[in-house]
């Protein structure tokens, strides 16, 4: 054999002990958590397959409206001003009307109500005129522009939860809406389901406030919420909802803080996750930059004490207002607040310009900070979910109807190759028997692709591989017919071969070229199941054109090899 021939044998054996490594926890069932095998990861296998969470959440459109509501006012107030005309007040009505319906009302000039109308009618589609006085209008949002946003709302929902999963590791999740206001989240094979749900619910509203320490000292505004604690036989206990209890406790301190302003905590945890200190701080109301303009968000290391942070970067947009905030506010302290949860306050030292930042941690070990980052940057990344989404139903489906689907499935996989190895074995006889030993590293690649890329097995994605044999068995056929004419036409079998493999290989790779356009189309566009399918079909074209063209050759030279020793001239096709 050439020093060629065994270059290429090298490499192939070297990339089949790899894929057997790949594969070996997988077919010995191997746990991580106990096995002392140097190689651990499985084959990740789909709701369908091993079980995994089921969840149903409902989406709050209330607060959704009431936002909208504030940004169109503002809006609107805004372009008032534009078109000269003096707006002397504007404040929002809530009180008497369905929480879905928020009104604001908008007051100015007597003698502008006609400007002001031409404006309302010709650029504000989305605002509908409640009542209306010489000096004022009441408004609210058109049936149009609520049935929009509510849409924009649910389809924005499923974007950012469908984001989130994929970064946080789940491979092959359903997102899809149930209804008008409902969602339906299935996740194969989730181990840490409330971290799992934590990840998903999180509204992730990243926003920047300026702390009010004139009005009241944060000592101050401890000894408030110890009162009204005391005076009303509330506290926070571990297990309930946080906001809640914040909630409350801005209702009861109310009047007694000064107006556009919230209290909101900072939270310490312990290396076990527990509460362990909480510090208050009372916050203006609006949001000087809000996570809209987040452009990025990575975890970083700071190079002194070696703890990971966040770091941030914003859009123009939002590096304009941030550079115009930290300007206008030194020597103040500006919250970093993440889901109405102070995460730092530090002192603005000077105007902060281009647009970039950074998140401290608390304290804890490496690990769990780490974690806290790595999931931090996540939530950030994906973008703030446009609704609060209430947790209405949790399934956790069980493995037993999985390993059904995968005795049955494996069990028609191996009787169609076994059926398709045998036809090929009879009919190509030697060749045949190459081709079926081809055909089962094929199948080895796949499964060790499968591992490698933390793909998600499904049970349509049996049915991929499957397809995947009968495709390398199109790709020899192919090649094994092109050397039978080559034969017919006077060849010897070493030039049948060689002539068969070149000729073939144009036809080969168009075939499986149209085969990955259909499966790359699956992929962008398919969910579930459709999608694994997709990953299968698209490994298995990878493989196939590798072991029909590579390896089916380079035991076909090692067999003319032989046949030449032994004085042979006939092939056996």
């Amino acid at each position: 054999m050439t020093r060629a021939w065994w270059t290429k044998f090298i490499l192939l054996t070297i990339t089949v002990i790899l894929s057997l490594v790949y594969i070996f926890p997988t077919v010995a069932n191997l746990d991580p958590e106990k096995t002392k095998f140097p190689f651990k990861q499985k084959i990740n296998l789909g709701l369908d397959l091993q079980g995994g969470l089921y969840l149903v959440l409902g989406v709050d459109f209330n607060k959704v409206y009431k936002d909208v509501v504030e940004r169109q006012g503002d809006s609107f107030k805004a372009r008032l001003k534009e078109k000269g005309i003096n707006v002397t007040s504007m404040k929002l009505i809530r009180e008497g009307l369905p929480l879905d319906d928020v009104h604001f009302s908008v007051e100015f000039e007597p003698s502008k109500r006609n400007e002001a109308h031409d404006v309302l009618k010709k650029e504000y589609w989305t605002l509908r005129l409640v009542a209306e006085t010489g000096a004022s209008f009441e408004l609210g949002l058109s049936r149009d522009f609520k049935t929009e946003v509510r849409d924009r709302t649910v389809n924005q929902s499923i974007e950012v939860i469908r984001n989130r999963i994929d970064e946080f590791g789940v491979s092959e999740p359903v997102i899809a809406s149930q209804g008008t206001d409902r969602l339906v989240v299935e996740l194969p094979g989730v181990r840490e389901i409330d971290r799992a749900k934590d990840l998903i619910g999180r509204t992730a509203k990243l926003e920047f406030k300026i702390v009010d320490d004139k009005s009241m000292k944060q000592g101050d505004v401890a000894a408030l919420i110890e009162e009204i604690e005391k005076k009303n036989d509330i506290a926070y206990k571990e297990g309930q909802k946080f906001s809640d209890y914040v909630r409350k406790i801005n209702e009861l301190a109310k009047g007694k803080i000064a107006a556009d302003t919230e209290i909101a905590f900072e939270r310490t945890r312990g290396p076990t996750g527990q509460e362990i200190g909480r510090t208050p701080y009372l916050l203006h109301s609006k949001a000087e930059v809000t996570g809209d303009d987040l452009q990025d968000a990575s975890v970083q290391f700071d190079q002194e004490t070696r703890r990971p942070n966040v770091s941030f970067s914003l859009n123009p947009h939002g590096a304009a207002l941030f550079d115009k905030v930290t300007g206008e506010h030194v020597s103040h302290r500006l919250a970093i607040v993440l889901d109405n949860i102070v995460h730092s306050a530090p002192v603005i030292q000077t105007r902060i310009s281009g647009g970039r930042g950074q998140i401290t941690l608390g304290r804890g070990d490496g690990d769990a900070l780490m974690r806290e980052a790595k999931d931090l940057a996540i939530v950030l990344r994906a973008g703030a979910l446009p609704a609060q989404l209430e947790f209405l139903e949790q399934r956790v489906v069980g493995p037993s109807l999985g390993q059904d689907s995968i005795r049955k499935g494996a069990t028609a996989s191996i009787i169609g190759s076994l059926a398709v190895f045998l036809f090929v074995a009879f009919y190509y006889r030697i060749s045949g028997v190459i081709a079926v030993f081809s055909l089962l590293l094929n199948v080895v690649f796949v499964l060790a692709l499968l591992v490698g890329l933390e793909a998600t097995l499904t049970l349509p994605g049996i049915a991929g591989i499957a397809l995947t044999v009968g495709i390398a068995v199109d790709s020899n056929v192919v090649i094994y017919e092109r050397i039978r004419e080559e034969l017919r036409q006077g060849k010897n079998a070493q030039g049948a071969v060689g002539a068969g493999f070149q000729k073939a290989i144009r036809t080969i790779l168009d075939a499986n070229v149209t085969n990955a356009a259909a499966a790359i189309v699956l992929f962008m566009y398919g969910t579930g199941p459709i999608k694994g399918f997709a990953v299968t079909l698209l490994v298995g074209i990878v493989t196939t054109l590798f072991t029909a063209v590579f390896v089916c050759r380079l035991i076909f030279d090692a067999y003319l090899k032989r046949l030449e020793n032994k004085g042979i001239q006939t092939l056996s096709i």
